[in-house]
């Protein structure tokens, strides 16, 4: 049997944070807790006698404390101006985080309010209209946001040149690739560089819009959950990321989507030309974020579980959404 062996990505059970880490919050006393899915941090489901509620488990090392105090407070600020989230439950000693001893270093957990209803339909253009006005609404009722607490922005520094580094570093020994995927990027970069800077609306974004991150119930009210890349930045990523996740493909479904989404967004916050213009070259920012995201966490997702494992057709992605863009 060999020594004791180091871990880089634990499971916690259940049954430890029904004993140690859920008597922390103001809830009732939780009957069951499941573990519900392993995405960018893991989620369990906290069932008490009249309400569920959402466990966030961030990764060891995967945000700063600041980073999810920022996350908190951007999700109190959005409850108190009437924007339907998976808003924070405080801790009954103050404040929302709880750090756990993971056998591979602290995490940190949050609890929230469960989102209602499910994802949504995006082949229904009434839907597609309604979550346009919900993003439109949030993107409002953000404007007065301030904190003290800092994170990167999502800006041609946060999402362009933070995601070059780390693609660069990934594929020193395909120069042919990188050479087209800085291709695209210089131009991308020049293309958004144009645009007068008064023209883009400067703010909070989810930052993970990509149309799973928010339910629907059948009074077609709208839930954002998991605000964890949330930041200031450019509000027209948050459409790009949400074009970029439900409307590409081949199927023409999916390319129907867009002018429903984009008109529900428009009849509640008119965009600007440039912003309607750029949306695309924000989609190749996000290809390329998302591509990075994957390389800076292969610890915890594996070779094969990000984009770059598949380099060839992030190329063609990137291209097919360059050409659209031109």
């Amino acid at each position: 049997m060999t020594k004791e062996l180091n871990c880089s990505y634990s499971t916690i059970s259940p049954e430890s944070l029904i004993s140690q880490v859920l008597p922390q919050y103001s809830i009732d006393t939780p009957y069951k807790c499941i573990f519900w899915e392993r995405g960018a941090n893991d989620t369990y489901q906290v069932y008490c006698d009249n309400t569920r509620y959402f466990l966030r488990v961030y990764r060891h090392g995967a945000f700063t404390r600041q980073a999810n105090e920022f996350e908190v407070e951007a999700l109190n600020y959005l409850h108190q101006n009437g924007i339907a989230v998976a808003y924070p439950i405080p801790r009954k000693s103050g404040g929302y985080l709880t750090e756990i001893n993971a056998p591979e270093g602290p995490r940190l957990a949050l609890l929230t309010a469960l989102a209602e209803g499910s994802e949504p339909d995006y082949d229904s253009a009434d839907v597609c209209h309604t979550i346009g006005q919900a993003i439109a609404s949030m993107h409002i009722a953000s404007s007065g946001f301030t904190t003290k607490l800092k994170r990167p922005n999502l800006d041609l520094n946060g999402l362009l040149d933070d995601s070059m580094l780390a693609i660069r570093a990934f594929l020193t020994d395909q120069p042919d690739v990188m050479s087209t995927i800085e291709k695209i990027a210089q131009e991308t970069r020049n293309t958004i560089s144009n645009a007068p800077e008064d023209s883009l609306d400067f703010g909070i974004c989810h930052g993970d819009m990509h149309g799973g991150n928010m339910h629907i119930d059948n009074k077609q009210q709208v839930t954002f959950f998991d605000f964890e890349e949330c930041a200031f930045g450019y509000r027209v990523y948050d459409l790009a990321t949400l074009k970029w996740g439900t409307c590409l493909g081949n199927d023409e479904r999916r390319a129907q989507r867009w002018p429903a989404l984009l008109e529900g967004y428009e009849s509640v916050r008119p965009l600007s030309y440039e912003e309607k213009s750029l949306v695309d070259s924000f989609m190749i920012l996000r290809e390329l974020a998302e591509t990075a995201y994957g390389i800076k966490h292969i610890r915890d997702f594996g070779h094969n579980g990000i984009m770059a494992s598949d380099i060839d057709y992030v190329c063609h992605r990137l291209m097919k959404m360059q050409s659209a863009d031109s």
